[in-house]
């Protein structure tokens, strides 16, 4: 190994010579996936002569891709990132199994992998807040999701945390209903894994108005956020954690979209106070997806190997993720600094055999469950009553849809048959002489 260290010092020395570049002291740090070739380049140097060797360096290394740093933040010198020819597997248990895990403080801790220095790899959820994570299919981001999720699940109780989990794709969070009983939040009537856009809508719709209510409780016994809170009050407050597998589908959806967006960023800008944080990912890491509002809220970044360089800006702000090896091979961006991680693997049977054992501990739990707010039936509630929630709930839904281009305006429609099919699916009223009612009332207003 130590030859082949040598050789390639060699040959990246030769390059460099070979472009007038001067340079001294080199260093060598074997990673996990890559090893780190550092050295000092001579004062007066243009770095950007060195960025543009990459395809230069990746020939004489007889290698895949190489990845230039330069410079590497705080220490004054340039690294070089060279792939190993073969890749070994970072198991998850030899994460969850290190001191560094077993004896972390953090509130909310993700496990990632290791550096490549190989050391261990965490993140704290609450500080970050928010965690966006993005790359090409099949490079990784599905199995990182499944790591961060049990080490969650390792650390916290279902007193100290919940989940709400959204997946439309159906299949990559199944896993995780058999811990719905105590870990999962669902919704009056839906399933405990949300799997499409109008009950999305309504989750995220519930869990912003349980901000705005922890934010009361919060006021009344003057905390700032939810650690103070717990320290003052006998009744505590659990962490939620919202994960969204599959982000840029549900907000390509024509009637929901732009009102999901909506949600998700009041969400990342007002929750993290009170103990809510997101897990978003996505596939499709386009401008469109990934807007600015999204890359505004969400500060902390993963990314895993992209298609273009154009991809990898929109996640990062810079170029670098195309040149990832894949197979968990990941660039962790924290505001202006980027670590790049091999991801720990966990596979789909260890993920259920887990979660069979984490539902067999807390057989006796109870499944949280947040209600909407319609009106209680009693022999009290007047037909006027109803109308008046109803019609308030449709006003509600038209100012959130009015300014969306693909959407109709009920309110305009000239066929009444078709009017009356809509507030009975946008209201849930179940009575075509209710909808009837409330069009009326409607045009009225």
């Amino acid at each position: 190994m130590n030859t082949d260290f040598n050789k390639n010092k060699e040959r990246i020395g030769q390059v460099l010579r070979c472009f007038r570049i001067e340079w001294s002291d080199m260093n060598v740090t074997d990673g996990t996936s890559v090893t780190l070739y550092e050295f000092k380049p001579a004062i007066g140097t243009r770095l950007s002569k060195i960025r543009n060797l990459k395809d230069e360096l990746a020939i004489a290394l007889e290698a895949k891709s190489v990845r230039v740093i330069a410079p590497i933040p705080g220490r004054g010198t340039v690294g070089i990132e060279v792939p190993h020819s073969e890749k070994s597997l970072l198991h998850v248990s030899e994460i969850f199994n290190s001191e560094e895990f077993l004896t972390s403080g953090m509130e909310l801790p993700l496990a990632i992998g290791k550096t490549m220095t190989n050391k261990i790899f965490m993140a704290d959820l609450a500080n970050m807040p928010h965690l966006l994570v993005a790359g090409a299919t099949g490079q990784g981001k599905s199995v990182g999701l499944n790591v961060m999720l049990m080490s969650l699940l390792q650390k916290k109780t279902p007193e100290e945390l919940k989940l709400v989990l959204i997946d439309p794709k159906k299949v990559e969070l199944s896993a995780y209903e058999t811990i719905a009983k105590p870990y999962l939040t669902k919704m009056l009537g839906a399933d405990s894994i949300i799997t499409d856009a109008p009950q999305a809508q309504d989750m995220l719709d519930l869990l912003c108005r349980l901000m705005e209510k922890r934010y009361t409780m919060l006021n009344e016994v003057g905390a700032r956020n939810i650690r103070e809170y717990n320290s003052k009050s006998e009744k505590k407050m659990e962490y939620y954690v919202i994960v969204i597998d599959e982000y840029g589908d549900l907000i390509m959806d024509r009637q929901y979209g732009r009102t999901l967006e909506y949600y998700i960023c009041r969400l990342a800008q007002k929750a993290r106070a009170v103990g809510m944080h997101m897990i978003i990912s996505t596939q499709r890491p386009s401008a469109t997806i990934v807007t600015g509002n999204i890359k505004a809220n969400f500060p902390t970044r993963i990314a895993f190997r992209t298609t273009t360089g154009t991809d990898s800006r929109v996640i990062l702000d810079q170029v670098g993720a195309e040149k990832l090896t894949g197979n968990g091979d990941m660039l962790y961006f924290a505001g202006a600094e980027v670590t790049r991680v091999q991801c720990a693997y966990i596979g789909t049977h260890e993920v259920m055999n887990t979660c069979r054992q984490i539902a067999d501990a807390y057989d006796d739990c109870r499944q949280k469950i947040i209600c909407t707010e319609k009106p209680e039936k009693n022999p009290d509630t007047t037909l006027e009553t109803l109308k008046e929630y109803w019609i308030g709930r449709c006003l509600r839904t038209y100012e959130n849809h009015k300014h969306d281009l693909s959407y109709t305006n009920p309110f305009s429609s000239t066929n009444p048959l078709n009017t009356m099919n809509y507030f009975k699916s946008l209201a849930n009223v179940h009575d075509v002489e209710m909808a009837g009612m409330l069009h009326d009332c409607l045009l009225d207003k």
